[in-house]
């Protein structure tokens, strides 16, 4: 995901606030990327973990509005955020 222009517009910074709400992400180069190796413009999505627990298409556009959310304003969203993601993976748990 390329986060170039966004408000947070670095991938250390976006893995960082992402962690913060309980998805996990890596920052990750970009082509033509501007920012330092260990800084990125953008991060890496996998869904091997959350198609093993079960996620369906309409649960994939629910993590991409919450990281929308977290990424435009993390200060204001942090709480809804962190109940969405808790709704998720109550709704899909690791062990039953």
């Amino acid at each position: 995901v390329d986060l170039t222009g966004m408000k947070v517009d670095t991938g250390k910074e976006a893995e960082h606030l992402l962690d913060e709400i309980g998805i996990t992400c890596n920052k990750n180069a970009i082509p033509f990327d501007t920012q330092k190796p260990f800084v990125t413009s953008g991060i890496r999505l996998g869904t091997a973990a959350t198609t093993t627990r079960g996620f369906v298409e309409e649960d994939y556009k629910e993590i991409a509005k919450i990281i929308g959310l977290t990424l435009k304003d993390f200060d204001k969203n942090a709480d809804e955020v962190r109940a969405r993601v808790a709704a998720l993976c109550k709704k899909y748990p690791l062990y039953e």
